[in-house]
């Protein structure tokens, strides 16, 4: 089993990810792998956005790989952002993005998508200091989240949609773990 949690930044991805994986027994990940973090924050400062997209999808690529291993040994993964991220993210940044950049990954048994409102995703992202990358498409944020929906619909990627608003992290987690049950 490998469940994704997708969605705008500040909504409770990483929250989530880490309550949810305990509850299932499931290695938490984080998208991107560890060794891109040392690179992280020059790339997303400086990066034009067909840069940026190359060090976010080839990031996508080890991830695969790393996580191909764990499902391989525990059967279970639960993970920060994955290929949607950065496909609708740098779709929205106006790079040239299309979903056969990541044929050859491992796509989840399920994608879980994180809505809430503009204003308390901009009072989430304040409150826990903003990054670069937050900067980057801090004035994007609407549009990245319509974009989620309509990339899973287009698409045809089997998702749920949780506002993360409406419910406590461990609601969420709750919410998914019956879905994946039913």
């Amino acid at each position: 089993m490998f469940i994704a949690i997708e969605g705008v930044d500040g909504s409770g991805k990483s929250t989530l990810c880490a309550i949810l994986a305990e509850k299932l027994g499931a290695t938490p990940y984080s998208t991107p792998p560890k060794k891109y973090l040392a690179f992280r924050e020059q790339v997303d400062k400086n990066a034009p956005p067909e840069e940026h997209y190359r060090f976010y999808r080839d990031g996508i690529y080890d991830a695969s790989n790393e996580i191909n291993a764990i499902l391989a040994s525990n059967g279970k993964v639960v993970s920060d952002r994955y290929w949607l991220s950065t496909y609708t993210y740098h779709q929205i940044m106006g790079v040239q993005v299309s979903i056969d950049d990541f044929h050859s990954i491992v796509m989840p048994t399920m994608t879980v998508i994180l809505s809430l409102s503009n204003d308390v995703q901009i009072g989430r992202i304040l409150h826990r200091g903003m990054t670069a990358g937050d900067r980057r498409v801090l004035d994007k944020q609407q549009e990245i989240a319509m974009a989620f929906y309509q990339n899973v619909l287009k698409n045809d990627i089997p998702f749920l949609m949780i506002d993360t608003q409406r419910f406590t992290p461990e609601a969420c987690a709750e919410i998914i773990i019956k879905a994946i049950s039913s």
